[in-house]
């Protein structure tokens, strides 16, 4: 007897309906219905896509008609339904929106990244096999002038092109995963104050179990951070973050703290110059940009520094982090 194939469902995070930037949502979800189609055209059948955001249930229609006109072709292969959180974070959107999928294998994506070609075939192919739980996909930021070259260099995402090494070690990227919907609807994004924490504790839970996580070439690139206002907010926050990972995953310590605070500065003050310095070609950085991305590299991760040691020092108190509004579209 044939094996019969899985179901597939795909949860989209998205922000508040009233404060999207649709020209690029548009890009996303016009990506996201060709690689649906492409999918179906393969044989598998028909996938629910969650739209889950952090409005009132009331912002669904809007959001309906928005993504109708931007993407018309998103509705024609796929079941359309919306999940709302009403002010939820990040990862409890990507938790609420799982409560609705209804597929053997959950993806999530979310709406400011857009798909490559064969990015969906990529990420479902390995759940083949039985055995695997996790499928992780390829994320990077997308570049076009001095200030998005320069975070695409120092961010967490590896470079497009030219960059194994650090690709070979990247960690789960909760905007674009798969798993099987029996562990992750037993084993959600766990809830944390960190702004981006739940993914690593995660990833350590799979890892715990003696999962393996399978990283496949599905890229989708992610739009730049913008402006100052959200360098110095994420610069801060990464730090932060930073010692809420070594509280969950190594002491509590404070002592411990602060001196981890440190030796993270040199190490990815370091990282920085060797990453601008190795790879700002690949990024079609000119020779003259990069003493500047240079600098602007060092001022990010003494900002991160800051907010690290600030935490761990107990100078600052260790609340639920949020998007504050002066940041803006990020």
């Amino acid at each position: 007897m044939a094996q019969e194939r899985p179901t597939y469902s795909l949860v989209v995070e998205m922000e508040n309906a009233k404060s999207i930037d649709w020209d690029e949502i548009g890009v996303g979800m016009n990506a996201l219905a060709r690689e649906i189609a492409t999918v179906s055209a393969s044989g598998l059948g028909r996938p629910k896509v969650v739209i889950s955001h952090g409005g009132a249930a009331s912002d669904a229609d809007a959001l309906r008609r928005e993504i109708s006109h931007e993407a018309p072709q998103l509705a024609q292969v796929s079941d359309l339904v919306f999940a709302a959180s009403p002010g939820g974070r990040y990862y409890e959107l990507k938790n609420n929106g799982m409560l609705v999928a209804d597929g053997n294998i959950i993806i999530f994506t979310d709406s400011d990244v857009v798909a490559e070609s064969g990015w969906l075939s990529a990420l479902l192919e390995p759940f083949n096999d039985p055995e695997v739980v996790s499928v992780n996909g390829y994320t990077y930021l997308l570049h076009d002038d001095f200030f998005s070259r320069t975070f695409a260099l120092i961010w967490f995402f590896p470079m497009a092109h030219g960059d194994k090494r650090f690709a070979s070690k990247r960690a789960i990227n909760a905007n674009n995963i798969g798993f099987r919907r029996e562990w992750i609807s037993n084993n959600p994004f766990p809830k944390h104050n960190g702004f981006k924490v739940s993914c690593t504790l995660l990833m350590r839970e799979l890892q715990r179990q003696g999962h393996e996580i399978r990283n496949v070439n599905a890229r989708v690139y992610h739009y730049s951070p913008r402006g100052w206002r959200f360098f110095y907010w994420r610069a801060l926050v990464t730090g932060r973050d930073a010692d809420r990972k070594f509280v969950e995953l190594s002491s509590p310590s404070r002592m411990q703290r602060v001196v981890k605070s440190f030796s993270r500065w040199f190490t990815m003050s370091w990282r920085t110059t060797r990453r601008i310095i190795g790879h700002a070609r690949e990024a079609g950085m000119p020779l003259w940009q990069i003493p500047f991305s240079m600098i602007v590299g060092q001022v990010f991760y003494s900002l991160a520094f800051w907010g690290q040691f600030s935490l761990a020092a107990g100078i600052v108190g260790d609340e639920i982090e949020t998007v504050p509004d002066y940041v803006g579209h990020s």
